[in-house]
């Protein structure tokens, strides 16, 4: 907080607020000259004053402590020519803003009027000068805010030397050139109004009076709604005086200005005083209400027309709201408010109402004029034409802490004033016709020297503009104003490079290299053998660029070639991806893909010619993509495409092909060099959400464990239960096991992304299971085909040939897929097939054609079976049978169908119901298995009930009375074994069930329990559906054979048991008892429990 005394040449300076009211002075400063009035001000560590009886402003460093400049007003009126109304010497008053420094004076030439002038505070230059229509000795005072001027006028009444009231009067805006007549109350409890200063950096206004110092809050209202041309502001004033001991209570005033101009006015709003001694003083403001004149084009200047002329016109206005810190006003739609920007920060923000009924620009408020106080020093600094190198090295300094908006845009113009002055300074050092030799040697080193040191310093602003900490900044430019930073920055550096190349004394090569960007420069001889040229040397991280050697030669001048190559890290996000021309797979032909920049960029530049230069042999690069991820498919080989004109651009895949790409890197060839990179599509999944993730997980696990539970069910059921065993439940059976083994894998290995071995073998296991699944659905419609068309059955089983096929298709498939890209199995997030490299067809291919196949033979057997009724089998309950399997095969179909189905789709159009619905089905595969094929099946049902009966009437299972019977023929020595007798029941069970040809059987098995067996069993011999083929088959006499004994009724102890068969016949079941010598003919055999 420095200030002066009147006319004095000492400067006082103090630390703290606390310390200007204790009167502690921290420093004092001794000035080259006396300063006259109150205006001085301190810009950037300087003051800047007007000294005594002359028009001239001094800048005196408040760091080096000594005069560095003196700038002379032209024609401005000094020495209490024209001061303010209060004199005090105040003829030249400056001022600081947002937008710079400024002095306030009056000349001759405008009648003694307001004259406003813009200075450059390094060079002292005048910049811009604007004339005013108020009276200079009418005003008390003046200040600045955002260009715009607001002079402070003193109300009197009976005694002019006492001033009664003090108002903001006048208005003029520099950017507009308009101006206008206000009344806003400017509260103040002392006579006079010594000075009035903005602050930019707290947006404070400062007001010194009588030896205390009044700080006012600013706040900004809107516009009113009822006067279509006049600005309306609502001020929240809060009035305090302040000293050591006291503070009052706040008031609202509530105000109404009329402007020359249709946008928001810029007003004092609240006030607070402070005493540096204990003295108490009290003001408070009272509500008012006023209308006042204003300048509007076409009307008098007596005031505004009443409200009840202008014309009933519906004017949409955005709504008032806070962003970025700053409170927005109620907008007219089509007009552009703009705000002082975020404390901290100088500058102007603006904020654009659009739309018919008026909403808030959705690209969000500008802020690229919002800078920090360091951004102006370099600007004046380029201007004042310091040395480029060491301004270049305070930029790379400055751009280390946090940035803003407007540092990002000001530091890239920063850049590119300095390769133009480092241009223009080399011109300075180049050798002349009358240097010695160790002269021009000396100047040659110096530019050299010089480029060296602006490179590196380049560099580094660079790496700090593209630092993750300054995308804050970035992202609050609006998109073209990133477009056109970036490709600025593309453009200097390039520029940058070649000074640097061209200013080389000897073939060498210069690297830069750090976090965000990687630069070399070389200077080669194209004579002799010339190696390719490969960039970077090192450290490239999977990032390469390779240039032949034929391209070398054939772009060389005088025998040498310079050569520029530049590698960007974080750049290409803000280079827009908007009218990118990409080619487009088949997979991403969904509109909800976007386009993104998924590689660094890379530069390769040749002789500092135009920013593409077409080549005879393809320039081949290779990038490391960004981002690994699911999302990201589809790559591009694409280069930046712009004109140095406008600095706009797009990116384009013309002359640019893509050979290769995996899941990290893509390699590209263009017959050109310019700015390269790899654009991929990228999907987001619609409505992703933390509950819908956890709702995804937990049906998934529920639904696969019970999946799981209904395939070991059904996988016992085909395994342990004979009845059952066939050709078709072998498919069953396969089919069961590829699922199970598929789903138990997807449990443990999905999400196994961080471990890309395991994950690998994972995928290459879930291919195999899945396509295995698939290919034993497809064998069930097969065999349904073949029971239906074949007359006579096979007497070979053909399950070889389903194994064969059910396991080694898949086998095969899976075999080709990791020979030809291996890599494609497992990805980051999931471990299963690569969507982004066309992997994911050796699944669905194989899969597509499958079901396409199994719909033709399913709808064949269909089409016999309702249709060719006749030809088929006569056994109407074996067409029954086969009525319900195959809907049962045509229901799995369906449902396996139906959910890779969702999966594609999920994948294509990434929505949450989707997602729901593949995970479900996925989840619920073993119990459809289940209940189609167990549960809906009379045949199983029925093996079901048996087991059940065993279990419940006799305590014992089918398997224990099995292995009780087996026992019972080890010890009773015969003939025949336990199998052979196993394969005559199975035979006597179809015989049994065939009941069209053997309904003799009932008498003879209910004739009595004397019944001799041998004579049952050789009245099966002559039926047709018993005889085996051949008639020297063994089974032919063994039937007949093996069950011929006498049974005496005397050695049945007990009441014979009789069961119920399936075919509704009783079946005397016998126990042997006593010695096995008592039989007669054949040894006997024990018996069991178990149904023949």
């Amino acid at each position: 907080m420095p200030w002066t005394p009147y006319r004095t040449d000492t400067l006082t300076e103090y630390s703290s607020k606390e310390d200007f009211i204790a009167g502690r002075p921290t420093t004092t400063y001794k000035l080259p000259h006396r300063v006259d009035g109150t205006g001085f001000v301190v810009y950037d560590g300087a003051l800047f004053f007007n000294k005594e009886r002359t028009r001239n402003i001094v800048k005196f460093d408040l760091r080096t402590r000594i005069k560095s400049g003196e700038a002379i007003i032209a024609n401005a009126n000094y020495h209490d020519t024209s001061p303010y109304r209060w004199g005090g010497k105040s003829d030249i008053d400056l001022a600081v803003d947002e937008n710079g420094l400024w002095v306030i004076y009056a000349t001759e030439q405008n009648n003694g009027r307001i004259v406003i002038s813009q200075l450059n505070p390094y060079t002292l230059r005048v910049e811009g000068t604007w004339d005013t229509a108020y009276d200079k000795r009418s005003a008390s005072n003046a200040f600045m805010i955002c260009g715009i001027l607001y002079v402070v006028k003193s109300v009197y009444e009976d005694d002019d030397n006492e001033a009664t009231g003090n108002k903001i009067d006048y208005i003029y805006n520099t950017e507009l050139s308009k101006d206008g007549f206000l009344d806003i109350p400017f509260p103040n409890s002392y006579q006079y109004i010594a000075a009035v200063d903005y602050n930019p950096r707290d947006n404070l206004l400062y007001v010194w009076n009588n030896y205390h110092v009044v700080k006012y809050s600013l706040d900004f209202g809107a516009l009113d709604n009822r006067l279509e041309t006049s600005s309306s502001v609502m001020v929240y004033m809060d009035t305090t005086t302040m000293t050591s001991r006291t503070t009052t209570r706040p008031t609202t005033v509530t105000l109404t200005t009329t402007t020359g101009r249709t946008s928001t006015t810029r007003v004092p709003a609240s006030t607070t005083a402070m005493a540096p001694w204990p003295r108490t003083t009290t003001t408070v403001a009272t509500p008012v209400q006023t209308v006042v004149e204003g300048l509007v084009p076409g009307e008098d200047d007596d005031g505004a027309p009443p409200s009840s002329k202008l014309p009933n016109i519906r004017v949409e206005y955005c709504n008032p709201l806070v962003m970025m810190d700053i409170s927005w006003p109620k907008t007219k739609q089509g007009m552009v408010t703009k705000m002082p920007c975020p404390p901290g920060t100088i500058g102007v923000a603006s904020y654009m109402c659009v739309g018919p009924e008026g909403y808030w620009d959705p690209q969000g408020p500008d802020f690229s004029n919002c800078t920090s106080p360091w951004v102006n020093l370099i600007s004046q600094k380029l201007k004042a034409g310091e040395t480029a190198a060491v301004i270049a090295r305070e930029l790379a300094e400055q751009t280390k802490r946090n940035l803003q908006a407007g540092d990002i845009t000001y530091t890239v113009k920063a850049m590119v004033q300095l390769v133009d002055l480092l241009d223009v300074q080399l011109r300075n050092l180049t050798p002349g016709g009358k240097d010695s030799a160790a002269r021009s040697l000396n100047k040659l080193q110096k530019r050299e020297r010089s480029c060296r040191f602006y490179v590196q310093a380049m560099v580094e602003t660079v790496n700090n503009l593209l630092q993750p900490q300054a995308q804050a900044a970035w992202r609050e430019l609006s998109t073209g104003e990133q477009l056109r930073a970036a490709t600025m920055l593309l453009d200097t550096v390039e520029q940058g490079a070649f000074v640097l190349a061209d200013n080389l004394l000897k073939t060498d090569i210069v690297q830069e290299n750090t976090d965000n960007i990687q630069l070399e420069v070389a200077r080669m001889s194209t004579d002799g053998n010339l190696p390719d040229l490969k960039f970077p040397q090192t450290g490239g991280q999977g990032n390469s660029i390779h240039l032949s050697a034929n391209t070398l030669k054939q772009h060389g001048r005088n025998g040498e070639i310079r050569i520029a190559f530049v590698l960007y890290k974080h750049i290409g996000v803000y280079l827009s991806t908007e009218n990118a021309s990409m080619k487009l797979g088949s997979e991403a032909m969904s509109t909800n893909y976007s386009v993104i920049v998924n590689s660094p960029v890379i530069t390769a530049a040749i002789n500092k010619d135009s920013n593409k230069v077409y080549l005879s042999d393809p320039v081949i690069f290779t990038i490391r993509h960004l981002q690994h991820s699911e999302e990201n498919f589809n790559p591009n080989c694409s280069f930046w495409s712009y004109s140095k004109r406008t600095m706009t651009g797009y990116w384009s895949t013309q002359d640019c092909r893509l050979l290769g790409t995996n899941r990290t890197h893509t390699t590209c060839s263009c017959t050109h060099l310019t700015n390269f990179a790899v654009l991929m599509a990228h999907v987001d999944v619609k409505n992703k959400d933390p509950v819908h993730d956890m709702l995804l997980d937990v049906i998934t696990w529920v639904g696969i464990l019970l999946s799981l539970v209904c395939l070991l069910i059904s996988l016992f059921t085909f395994c342990f239960f004979r009845g059952l065993q066939s050709d078709r439940n072998t498919i069953h059976k396969n089919l069961c096991i590829s699922l199970f083994i598929a789903e138990s894998l997807f449990l443990v290995g999905i999400n196994r992304g961080d471990q890309p071995i395991a994950c690998a073998v994972f995928a290459a296991l879930l291919h195999f299971f899945f396509l295995a699944a698939f290919t034993w659905m497809f064998l069930e419609g097969v065999q349904l085909y073949i029971m239906l068309v074949e007359v006579f059955e096979s007497e070979h089983s053909r399950r070889r040939y389903f194994y064969m096929v059910g396991y080694g298709v898949p086998a095969l498939i899976v075999a080709v897929s990791a020979a030809v890209d291996y890599r494609s199995y497992g990805t980051d997030r999931v471990c299963w097939l690569r969507l982004d490299t066309y992997f994911i067809w050796s699944f669905i291919g194989p899969a597509t054609l499958i079901i396409m196949l199994n719909v033709i033979f399913l709808g064949i057997a269909l089409y016999k079976m309702f249709h060719h009724t006749a030809i088929l089998k006569p056994d109407s309950g074996c067409l029954d049978n086969i009525k319900s399997w195959v809907i049962g095969a045509i229901a799995l179909l369906c449902l396996l169908g139906l959910t890779w189905a969702f999966g594609l789709m999920y994948v294509n159009e990434s929505t949450v119901v989707m997602a729901y619905l593949f995970t479900i089905f996925n989840s619920l595969q073993g119990m459809f298995i289940f209940i189609f094929h167990c549960v809906l099946q009379k045949k199983v049902r029925k093996e079901y009930g048996k087991c059940l009966r065993t279990h419940c009437c006799s305590g014992k299972s089918v398997d224990s009375s099995i292995g009780s019977g087996k026992g019972t023929a080890s010890r009773a020595p015969g003939r025949y074994s336990t199998g052979s007798q196993s394969r005559i029941r199975r035979m006597w069970n179809d015989t049994v069930r065939k009941q069209s040809e053997s309904s003799f059987m009932t008498g003879d098995i209910n004739s009595s329990a004397s019944l001799n067996r041998g004579a049952m069993a050789n009245h099966l011999i002559p039926n047709a559906l018993l005889r085996p083929h051949g008639t020297n088959n063994p089974y032919n006499t063994l039937l007949g054979e093996s069950a011929v004994y006498n049974n005496p009724l005397g050695m049945y102890n007990t009441q014979e048991p009789y069961r119920e068969t399936s075919m509704g016949v009783k079946l005397n079941i016998a126990y042997q008892i006593g010695n096995p010598e008592q039989c007669q003919g054949y040894k006997c055999h024990g018996y069991s429990t178990t149904e023949w």
